[in-house]
């Protein structure tokens, strides 16, 4: 009786990890589509942790250079730099 108890536990762990190894192949089969197709629309350039819950994102998007500030839901803008050179104060 205690084999096969053994025998249906050890059949059922096999199920799990071949269950888990097919989903961890197709998330990274999955996951790397995803992550492509946004490829060079909008890139995170720098990243820095202000205070304990608000952080600077310097990113690039269009041609365009901006740092914004981010705490919580509040994203603000700080300032955007084109291509031309003309830099824009978007907060007073």
């Amino acid at each position: 009786m205690e084999s096969s108890a053994l025998l249906n536990i050890a059949i059922a762990l096999l199920i799990v990890v071949a269950l888990m190894a097919i989903f961890f192949v197709l998330l990274r089969k999955y996951s790397a589509d995803i992550s492509y197709s946004n490829q060079g629309k909008i890139k995170i350039i720098a990243q820095q942790r202000a205070a304990l819950k608000t952080q600077l994102l310097l990113i690039e998007a269009d041609n365009r250079v901006s740092l914004l500030a981010i705490s919580g839901d509040n994203v603000v803008p700080v300032w955007t730099k084109s291509d031309r050179k003309e830099e824009k104060a978007d907060v007073p």
